[in-house]
């Protein structure tokens, strides 16, 4: 008879007095190289945009030209971990939005415009923001991936198989047109030892310090390409230009690259 009430008593523990069991309501927290760090709940994430919800957050941007563009975003679920670069998201530059949609159990986060389901994270918890302090090197393309370092030199870039392409972009001298022709980012860091995964994070920096940052998977799940071109309109360039094929405006376009820093 104790034994029948003392299970009884724990059932009514567990059940509680609406006579249902209720789970707490998950959230996801917005925190890292943040200003304003917050937690929302599923409900109020469902259809609001990725990088609205980091740009409410203030990403803590270093002084320079567009520094935005150093930004990258960790979506992280139960069982998926996905980096974003912010720039990728925000309809003035990548125009390639993430957005949040009610999942089975929280919310999950989609990219509508890829053509894999490869960056879609289920349940998502936490939304990371870092920023890139990477600086230029001198006269070469520095390929940094955690301790390793390597130095590829322009003219072995020259020499690769290469992609012509013709890229169109918004700028503050209007709208320009280019063709851009030089081997795949992919293949350049594949030359430098670093497995060009789409997990992969380049940050790119020219030799005046201006950086941007782009994925691989830009690439792979999103179908637009990523080239580091070494002529322009036929002309050969002293140092390559990093090409995000399908960006609207050419903040990410950095020209003189001699760094590339992989995470």
């Amino acid at each position: 008879m104790r034994k029948l009430v003392l299970v009884v008593a724990v059932v009514a523990g567990l059940v509680g007095t609406t006579g249902v069991a209720t789970a707490a309501p998950s959230t996801v927290s917005v925190g890292g190289a943040v200003g304003s760090p917050k937690s929302y709940s599923a409900a109020e994430l469902a259809g609001a945009d990725l990088d609205q919800l980091v740009t409410a957050a203030a990403p803590a941007l270093p002084p320079g030209k567009n520094t935005v563009l150093r930004v990258t975003v960790a979506v992280t679920g139960t069982h998926r971990s996905v980096t974003f670069a912010l720039a990728e998201l925000d309809p003035a530059f990548g125009n390639h939005p993430a957005v949040f949609r009610a999942g089975r159990h929280g919310v999950d986060l989609a990219v509508p415009g890829d053509r894999t389901a490869l960056r879609t994270v289920p349940d998502v918890r936490s939304v990371t923001v870092a920023v890139s302090g990477a600086g230029p090197a001198d006269k070469a393309v520095r390929i940094s991936f955690g301790h390793r370092t390597v130095t590829l030199p322009p003219v072995l870039l020259a020499h690769l198989p290469r992609r012509t392409v013709t890229t169109s972009f918004a700028s503050g001298e209007g709208q320009q047109t280019h063709t851009e022709s030089g081997p795949s980012l992919s293949l350049v860091l594949l030359l430098a030892g670093v497995l060009p995964t789409p997990d992969k994070t380049v940050v790119a920096v020219g030799s005046d310090g201006y950086g941007a940052a782009v994925t691989l998977a830009e690439e792979s799940a999103g179908g637009r390409p990523l080239l580091l071109s070494t002529a322009e309109d036929g002309a050969p360039l002293d140092l390559p230009r990093l090409v995000p094929l399908g960006d609207v405006k050419g903040g990410r376009y950095v020209s003189g690259v001699t760094a590339l820093a992989v995470s």
